[in-house]
């Protein structure tokens, strides 16, 4: 019997403290940057996030912010953000060259494509762009398995947790606070990346109130996208002007320096 013991201790402690299980795919999904997006291939996104805020029930601010790539791969993208229905950065790399403009302004070449992937890298992600103070009560509840573009998908339901009280912090008076969250996202089964989200926040803070609608769509999923380099300038204005030859003044000889 005390035989049998040793041999269950021995093959206990070889065994080791019990795996943790892997994370769920909505975990994975708030931890993704834009590789795992990459990993999709070809596709169209578009994403807008309309804030809307009111105060005592009278509209006082409403902006509409969209962000829409057209993606093959990290040497051929398209990049724009659109504020209120006007053009405010976009950003060409393709066919070995990068391109990018403020609003309709002129094309300006880049060196290279570097800086236009770090601007893909830090401003792709409009879930966390718009529901960032509401993330760590995101509650996902899930509904089916689905298709989305031909794509295997999972749907989400999201709702918000209650607020966990912090013994010895006070809320502050001008921090909006989030009371409300509902809508459904359909995360991609093997990346985890959003390919559909529509979700409705609302945060408070006295008689002031924001409403974030955020919605999410990748389309064309495995799709070539049409992107053309642009024509670009060789420089403003005045680079131009000075890169030309100096003019002569137009004045003939001295006539009294000739013999």
């Amino acid at each position: 019997m005390m035989r049998l013991w040793l041999l269950t201790a021995l093959f206990a402690c070889e065994s080791g403290p019990p795996e943790e299980a892997p994370p769920t795919i909505e975990k994975v999904s708030t931890k993704i940057t834009y590789d795992s997006v990459a990993r999709l291939g070809p596709h169209h996104a578009t994403s807008s996030i309309e804030r809307m805020e009111a105060r005592d029930g009278e509209p006082v601010h409403n902006t509409l912010e969209a962000i829409d790539i057209a993606w093959n791969s990290w040497d051929s993208f398209h990049f724009q953000r659109i504020l209120d229905g006007e053009a405010s950065f976009e950003v060409i790399v393709h066919d070995g060259k990068s391109a990018s403009r403020n609003g309709r302004g002129p094309w300006t070449a880049e060196l290279d494509g570097e800086s236009a992937r770090l601007d893909v890298y830090t401003a792709w992600n409009a879930w966390d762009e718009a529901l960032g103070p509401f993330k760590e009560r995101i509650v996902y509840e899930e509904l089916d398995s689905t298709v989305v573009d031909g794509r295997d998908a999972r749907r989400f339901r999201v709702s918000l947790a209650p607020a966990e009280e912090k013994q010895g912090r006070k809320k502050s008076r001008r921090t909006l606070e989030p009371t409300h969250i509902e809508g459904t996202v359909h995360l991609d089964a093997k990346t985890a990346v959003r390919l559909h989200a529509d979700v409705k926040a609302v945060a408070k803070q006295g008689n002031l109130r924001r409403t974030i609608n955020l919605k999410i769509q990748r389309s064309r999923l495995g799709q070539t996208q049409p992107i053309e380099a642009p024509a670009t300038q060789l420089g403003t204005a005045g680079d131009l002007l000075r890169r030309l030859p100096a003019r002569r003044s137009g004045r003939g000889p001295d006539p009294t320096t000739l013999r």
